[in-house]
């Protein structure tokens, strides 16, 4: 089977088998434990608003999409995340229900939220540290720095989450932090497709307008409920 994640929203829906490679194995037979690391992070996250590029990478190397736009998250499970064109779409969850808007299809998906949660990087910000834990094998690997370092940057950590379900979207989601702050979420399927998405101008804690997380389908569009 192929599948191809062109999107934030298109991420969260994809199902795919969890076909783990030997070299993802003996990472998870090396790494040292990360649950602390990550509970202390996430305690700290409030709320997150940041510019976003996002790039899909197929399992050769090959550049799938590229995309950029703006993402704005708040405790508990709020979600707002714009994707500019041409590649538009949008993502917005008010802690219970989560709506994708592809403007495209002209239609709007709608799923529960809590159900997502191991499907979404976003959600994993501004989710249940505990859950995760319970649903997560977290490791701390070393960090070289990557595309999305900044000279500014300190205090890097890369938290790696392995989810322990065997359906799960994602084999692998790495969280890059520099001090409390997020600047990368990296995911990558069963097939080897990689999701980098590098955070830009991030603030950490400040308002954020509680109108965002409310989402009005456009008139005209077919509305999915699926949950």
């Amino acid at each position: 089977m192929t599948a191809v994640c062109t999107g934030f929203g298109r991420c969260v829906l994809v199902a795919l088998a969890l076909l783990g490679s030997a070299a993802q194995a003996e990472e998870k037979d090396a790494c040292a434990p990360g649950e602390q690391a990550l509970k202390a992070r996430l305690a700290t996250l409030r709320t997150l608003s940041a510019n976003f590029e996002q790039q899909v990478t197929a399992a050769d190397g090959h550049d799938l999409q590229a995309s950029a736009g703006l993402m704005q998250l708040a405790k508990p499970g709020h979600i707002y995340w714009v994707a500019e064109p041409p590649f538009e779409q949008t993502v917005v969850a008010d802690g219970t229900k989560i709506w994708i808007y592809d403007p495209d299809l002209a239609q709007v998906t709608v799923k529960t939220l809590h159900r997502q949660l191991d499907n979404s990087p976003a959600a994993l910000l501004v989710g249940d540290s505990d859950r995760l834990l319970e649903e997560f094998r977290v490791c701390v690997v070393p960090d070289a720095g990557g595309p999305e370092a900044q000279k500014s940057d300190a205090n890097r950590m890369r938290i790696v989450l392995h989810p322990l379900a065997t359906d799960a979207v994602y084999t692998r989601i790495e969280l890059v932090f520099a001090g409390a702050e997020p600047r990368a979420m990296i995911m990558t399927d069963s097939l080897g497709q990689r999701t980098d998405i590098q955070l830009r101008d991030v603030e950490i804690n400040q308002p954020v307008d509680p109108k965002l997380f409310r989402f009005m389908p456009p008139p005209g569009v077919d509305v999915f409920q699926d949950d």
